[in-house]
C-alpha cells in the first residue's frame, strides 16, 4: 500500500495506522526532488508489490513472507537568503522561490512465522543487532536488492514539523504482580503516539510565559473582562490546534498547569477570574487522506502542486496586502 501525505496530520495519522497493524521495521528515510521521485517510487511499488489488493496481501502472509507499504509525503522549503520581501518579489516576476521536496518511509511487516530461524530453532528478535542482520537477508531472499530494515524503536524519531513519533512507558510493575495476571512486560504496537519535538515544546513554553507576564500591561491599563478573555483567547486557540494525540494532549496539559501556576504566583489570583478558561483538546479522528491510497505518483505530485500553488498564491496576496498598509 502507498500513503500519500501533504501535512503533518495526514502523515502522522498514516504512520500511526501502520503501528496499530505491527509494521515495526522500517528503513531509513529518503528524500527526493519532487520530480526525481518517480522513478525509485516505481521500483520500489514492484520489488515491493506494493499496489498487492488486500486480499494478494494477506495470501502473501500466509506464505510466510513480509509484506510491505510505502509512505510519502511532500513538502516544500523556501530557499534561504531571502527576505520576505525579496522573495515575493521574485515570486511576483515568476522566479522559483521554493524548493519542493519528497520524503519516504519503506515500512516492512513480518510474522512469527517469517522471522522463526531453523537453525537456533527460535525466534528472531528485531531488537537484537545479530537478529536484525538475519531477518534483513531473509527479506533480501525474497525482495533482491531490498532496503536494509531497522526497528522502529531502536532509530531516531520520525519527525514531522514539529512532532515526533514516540513509544509510551508502561507503568512499573513488580515481578509478582506480573506473574500473578500473566502479564509480561512486552510493548504492543498500541504504545505509539505523537509528542511534541522538545524543540517545539520548548518555544511553546516560552510562548506562554510571555502570554502571562504581558498580561501585566492589561492590570495597567485597567482592561474590562471582556478584554481579558480575547487577551487569552488567540493563546488558548493555539494551544487547541495541535493535533490531538495522547502524546500531544499531554503536554499541552502540562503546559496549560505550568501557565496557570505562574499566573497565580505572579498575581496571587485565579487566572480564571481574568478571562482564562478551560482547554477543549482535540481528539484524532479518523478521515480520509487528501490524497488517495495507492494514487498514481503523478496524480499525487500534482494534487500536491496544485495545493501548494493555491497557498503561495494566498502568502503572496497578504504581503501585497501588508507591504501596502506599511507604505500608507
Amino acid at each position: 500500500m502507498i500513503y500519500y501525505s501533504y501535512n503533518p496530520k495526514d502523515f502522522t495519522k498514516n504512520i500511526m495506522g501502520l503501528m496499530t497493524n505491527e509494521y515495526d521495521l522500517v528503513s531509513e528515510k529518503f528524500s527526493f526532488d519532487v520530480d526525481e521521485a518517480e522513478g525509485m517510487i516505481n521500483k520500489w511499488i514492484d520489488r515491493y508489490h506494493l499496489l498487492d489488493t488486500a486480499q494478494q496481501t494477506y495470501r502473501r502472509r500466509l506464505n510466510v513472507e513480509p509484506v510491505f507499504s510505502l509512505i510519502i509525503n511532500f513538502r516544500y522549503e523556501y530557499l534561504q537568503g531571502m527576505s520576505d520581501d525579496e522573495r515575493w518579489k521574485k515570486f511576483e516576476h515568476g522566479e522559483s522561490v521554493f524548493l519542493t521536496k519528497v520524503d519516504a518511509y519503506l515500512f516492512c511487516r513480518t510474522s512469527d512465522a517469517f522471522l522463526f530461524d531453523e537453525k537456533t530453532k527460535k525466534v528472531l528478535s528485531k531488537t537484537d543487532k545479530q537478529d536484525l542482520l538475519k531477518i534483513n537477508r531473509k527479506i533480501f531472499e525474497i525482495c533482491p536488492s531490498a532496503e536494509t530494515f531497522h526497528n522502529i524503536a531502536n532509530i531516531a524519531p520520525i519527525i514531522v514539523g514539529k512532532y515526533e513519533l514516540v513509544r509510551l512507558t508502561k507503568p512499573k510493575k513488580s515481578i509478582k504482580e506480573l506473574k500473578a495476571k500473566n502479564w509480561t512486560n512486552e510493548k504492543h504496537a498500541t504504545d505509539w503516539t505523537w509528542r511534541l519535538t522538545d524543540r517545539a515544546y520548548k518555544e511553546q513554553l516560552e510562548q506562554g510565559k510571555r502570554v502571562v507576564l504581558r498580561f501585566q500591561n492589561m492590570i495597567e491599563k485597567n482592561a474590562s473582562l471582556d478584554e481579558k478573555k480575547v487577551y487569552f483567547e488567540r493563546h488558548f486557540r493555539a494551544l487547541e490546534g495541535y493535533l490531538g494525540y495522547r502524546g500531544v494532549r499531554q503536554q499541552i496539559g502540562n503546559l496549560y498547569h505550568l501557565e496557570k501556576r505562574l499566573f497565580k504566583d505572579k498575581y496571587n489570583q485565579s487566572w480564571f477570574d481574568h478571562g482564562a478558561r478551560t482547554l477543549k483538546l482535540a481528539y484524532m479522528k479518523k478521515l480520509k487522506n487528501l490524497i488517495a491510497n495507492n494514487t498514481l505518483y503523478k496524480e499525487a505530485e500534482s494534487q500536491f502542486l496544485s495545493v501548494l500553488k493555491e497557498h503561495l498564491d494566498k502568502n503572496y496576496e497578504k504581503w501585497k496586502k501588508d507591504s501596502k498598509q506599511t507604505e500608507g
